[in-house]
């Protein structure tokens, strides 16, 4: 039987229209029955019609037959591509025998406007520095015609909106995503989505019309948002995150849209059939208030019948204006939008003593409650229910405490996070935000009219559309929940950047999304969603004309967040936050074996490492990290120690990273700062002392990061690592270490066999452990280890933090016993560590090749270990070997070896198999 060949993607997304790269890259999936099956050459033909590709002509690209194995970012090198192009593509492999499978299935792509002169709209709203209710949120509308709509064979909608856009044409919205186009640095990149709009047309009168949200690009702007000390007499105000100092000129404006929408016809003919301009009408919409913080309240009296519908009167409304055009350039979306990606009924409801209702949804999540109400009349018009979402309660369960969500400013500020609407009165109403979204268990709601039920309340759970693609599961239910809370934190984060919580602050911190990479790959597919976090990077670098707007960090420089929202003063230095642009893109690669995200970054991560070196002192970077270890817990690891561990592993992975990309003449710089650090960093008394070869203060962290940087001596290794070990062991297997030390000490434990350590510290019974968050209910991780008390003595922080979620990488490496042994799985490491403490374990990893499949059990009959492998890959398997117990397998002859107890068997190819130890 011969390959079968399936999901055809462009950049990572099927079937994209929009897309903004001139070369983008293709990738597909193989499959065979048979075992030890691989791919010895491709041949992709993409053609400008459907016909001609029928034909197998490929008047754009014929790659010929190619002879290499990758199956996956295969950079399309045909005729330059033009705007709005549409192309037919497909492939075929031959596999290892040399036999040629069929044809794939018929595939497509569409770009984009690759060209600012393509855009003939005009960026418009109140317009700029406009007396408005900055707070509120407008609509903008107009009516074009379409003629001979039988002809048509393309329609498509090009929009932006800063900061947020919801657009619909006769009445019906475009998708079904929230927040678009998607953040990004306004000043150096602005996304548009593309919208296949034929299916909403009428020959006729049509009408489109946009309503305009804040996001992050307005709400800076609106003074003021959260009370002040000295407006203590102020009416109530919402939360808003607004501690930053330094804020880069063009990342925050006054709200605007733009859209441009085309029809094609059969002949080719492309025309205008509407483009934003100063002959748009505008007026105030339902949305009376809007922050991507506070909360979003909803006049549902003011709402205007057919505003959006074609022939209404909009006479009444305002003229739109022409405004300024943002910094950023417009640039294509090629990343998944923000979905509801679960909807639920409320798990119970309750009446508080103040007479309000508490809404339980029954977990912690991250999204919005939605409102159903029923038969409402006349008499409930004009009726306001607010509600107000939190994670916690009050102690006394009086009502929520919104103080995990507000970094406490709730409670000194006297500001809240809100959610209202006021009824239309009309019969069946249901309601929910569309330009925010929160983190909350929990909603306490006043003036609902009726009696209330669970049927009354929805939790919308929201993230950015990456597709599910791992599984874990087991026979103790503990660790199902944890790596269920794990799962749920990193979804939770999931938005426009890897987000730090859904309440607090919404910013795109830059350590969790290299730290925690492969634990969000264990359980999701990310290929497109990093190329735009990546980009987020390179935008934010600074640049000489930052430098003149009074940026003072330096030419090269990377902050901790991108994009940078607020510069937390104080908090805006580390190589472990802003190493984030080297140390993301090289995960990528070892995790998907894609290099063209490293070579986009390439000249940043040059210019980071350039800026990091003016930095250092006498050789090392000293006093220059500001977060060091964060999070840790009774441990005070020197920040010396973890900044230059950083700093080695950065120089040793640019190294890499030059060779790869053929950067040759800078591989030696790289591996040579690297040396002189190393030598350096063992004669820094805080880093190491030489008369009992201890490193830094003998935390945990210390030696995790010591090991998993690789700046140890050779000849310190086998010490440092039961060091390590007896770190663990006098903190009784209590976990101590910070979001960095956490994920190289589970990942150094692991890697030298001893994840029976890593399993007592998971499943300790008392705090810190994962565990007693279990046992605690808790249903997503907190920000700290002590959750329960007060961080710096006076705020209550979040709970919905996915920092700590280094858990999922070992539990998926170690107990699933998935690892990589080459870039993208193209080698596999399958260890299952914990066989003989867990009865059963099952799940799997998607990679670039396929699904990798794990399943092990005990019974009466011995240890059993069943996986399967894609075509394309090859596997090492281990299994343990005890006394005189005997390997079996269901297939012909495998090269085994018995190595520390261990059966290894070696070289096995494509396929499903299953191993018996007796």
């Amino acid at each position: 039987m011969t390959m079968k060949i399936s999901e055809l993607l462009v950049q990572y997304l099927s079937n994209p229209i929009g897309i903004d790269s001139k070369r983008p890259i293709l990738s597909y999936k193989l499959e065979s029955d048979e075992k030890d099956q691989y791919q010895t050459a491709y041949r992709i033909i993409a053609s400008s019609t459907f016909v001609l590709l029928q034909n197998n002509s490929g008047d754009l690209w014929d790659s010929g037959k190619v002879q290499k194995e990758k199956n996956y970012a295969i950079e399309y090198e045909g005729i330059p591509l033009l705007s709005r192009q549409t192309v037919f593509w497909k492939v075929k492999v031959w596999d290892r025998s040399g036999i040629e499978a069929e044809w794939s299935s018929i595939h497509s792509w569409e770009m984009g406007l690759l060209d600012d002169s393509q855009w003939i709209a005009s960026w418009i709203g109140q317009g700029d520095n406009a007396d408005c209710k900055k707070s509120a949120a407008p609509q903008v509308a107009i009516d074009f015609t379409v003629d001979n709509i039988d002809r048509i064979v393309k329609a498509r909608a090009y929009i932006s909106g800063l900061g947020l856009f919801h657009a619909s044409i006769n009445g019906e919205q475009l998708d079904d995503s929230f927040f678009s186009p998607g953040e990004s640095d306004y000043s150096k990149t602005v996304y548009y989505a593309t919208y296949d709009i034929l299916d909403k047309l009428h020959n006729g009168c049509n009408a489109i019309g946009i309503i305009i949200g804040n996001g992050q690009y307005v709400n800076f702007l609106v003074d003021p948002v959260m009370l002040l000390d000295d407006h203590t007499e102020a009416p109530e105000h919402r939360y808003q995150k607004n501690d930053g100092g330094y804020v880069r000129q063009g990342l925050y404006g006054d709200k605007k849209v733009i859209a441009q929408l085309e029809v094609t016809y059969a002949d080719g003919e492309v025309q205008y059939i509407a483009a934003t301009d100063e002959n748009w009408r505008l007026t105030d919409s339902p949305i009376t208030f809007n922050n991507w913080f506070g909360g979003e309240d909803y006049d549902a009296t003011a709402e205007i019948d057919g505003w959006n519908m074609p022939g209404t009167d909009r006479m009444g409304w305002s003229k739109a204006v022409v405004m300024k055009k943002p910094l950023g350039k417009l640039k294509g979306r090629e990343f998944n939008p923000v979905n509801i990606m679960e909807k639920f009924p409320a798990a119970s409801i309750s009446k508080l003593e103040n007479g309000n209702l508490l809404v339980d949804m029954g977990r912690n999540v991250s999204g919005f409650p939605e409102l159903i109400l029923r038969g409402m009349t006349a008499m409930d018009r004009g009726a306001t229910i607010r509600m107000l979402p939190a994670e916690t309660l009050y102690n006394d369960h009086s009502g929520v405490d919104q103080s995990s969500c507000t970094q406490s400013w709730s409670e000194k500020y006297h500001c809240t996070i809100t959610n209202s609407y006021t009824i239309k009165g009309t019969g069946d109403e249901s309601w929910h935000p569309i330009f925010c979204y929160q983190g909350f268990q929990y909603v306490e709601v006043s003036g609902f009219v009726g009696e209330a039920t669970v049927e009354n309340f929805n939790c919308c759970v929201l993230r950015v559309a990456n597709k599910k693609t791992g599984t874990f599961k087991t026979s103790n239910v503990v660790l199902n929940q944890i790596n269920e809370i794990t799962e749920r934190s990193i979804e939770s984060n999931m938005f426009f950047s890897f987000t730090d919580c859904p309440q607090i602050e919404k910013l795109g911190w830059l350590e969790t999304i290299h730290l925690m990479f492969r634990s969000i790959t264990a359980g999701y597919d990310i290929r497109s969603w990093i190329p735009k976090i990546t980009q987020d990077m390179i935008d934010s670098q600074t640049n000489l004309t930052d430098i003149d707007n009074g940026d003072s960090e330096g030419l090269g420089y990377i902050p901790a967040i991108a994009p940078e929202y607020h510069r937390i003063v104080g908090l805006h230095r580390d190589p472990n936050w802003s190493g984030s642009c080297i140390l993301t893109p090289w995960e990528y690669y070892q995790v998907y074996g894609d290099s063209t995200v490293l070579k986009k970054a390439y000249a940043t991560m040059k210019n980071y490492m350039a800026y990091l070196e003016t930095q250092t002192k006498n050789g090392l970077l000293n006093d220059y990290a500001q977060m060091g270890d964060w999070g840790q817990l009774n441990e005070t690891t020197p920040k010396v120690l973890v900044e230059n561990c950083a700093y080695y592993y950065l120089l040793k992975t640019m190294a890499n990273i030059a060779a790869l990309t053929e950067h040759h003449d800078e591989v030696e710089h790289y591996s040579s700062k690297a040396a002189d650090v190393q030598e350096k960093f063992h004669s820094h008394k805080e880093c190491y002392q030489p008369e009992n070869r201890n490193y830094g203060n003998s935390s945990q962290t210390s030696y995790g990061c010591v090991l998993f940087s690789g700046i140890i001596l050779e000849e310190n290794r086998e010490s440092s690592i039961n060091k390590l070990q007896e770190a663990v062991e006098i903190r009784d297997y209590h976990l101590s270490s910070g979001e960095v030390g956490l994920k190289q000490v589970f990942a150094s434990l692991g890697q030298y066999g001893k994840s029976d350590v890593v399993y007592k510290m998971v499943m300790n019974d008392t705090q810190p452990s994962y565990k007693y968050f279990v046992d605690k209910n808790l249903t997503t991780l907190p920000e700290y280890w002590n959750f329960e008390e007060l961080w710096l003595g006076t705020m209550v922080r979040s709970r919905n933090h996915a920092m700590m979620g280094h858990v999922k990488e070992w539990l998926t490496s170690y107990v699933l016993g998935i690892r990589m042994a080459a870039p993208g799985y193209k080698k596999i490491i399958i260890e299952p560590a914990l066989m003989q403490t867990i009865e059963e374990v099952e799940g799997n990893v998607t990679s670039s090749y396929g699904v990798i499949s794990v399943k092990y059990y005990r019974n009466s009959e011995g240890l059993h270990l069943e996986v399967q492998i894609p075509v394309g890959t090859t596997a090492e398997i281990g299994m343990p070997a005890i006394g005189d117990e005997l390997l079996s397998y269901d297939v012909g002859e495998l090269s085994v070896r018995q190595q520390d107890q261990a059966y290894w068997i070696s070289g096995i190819g494509s396929g499903n198999y299953k191993f018996t130890v007796r």
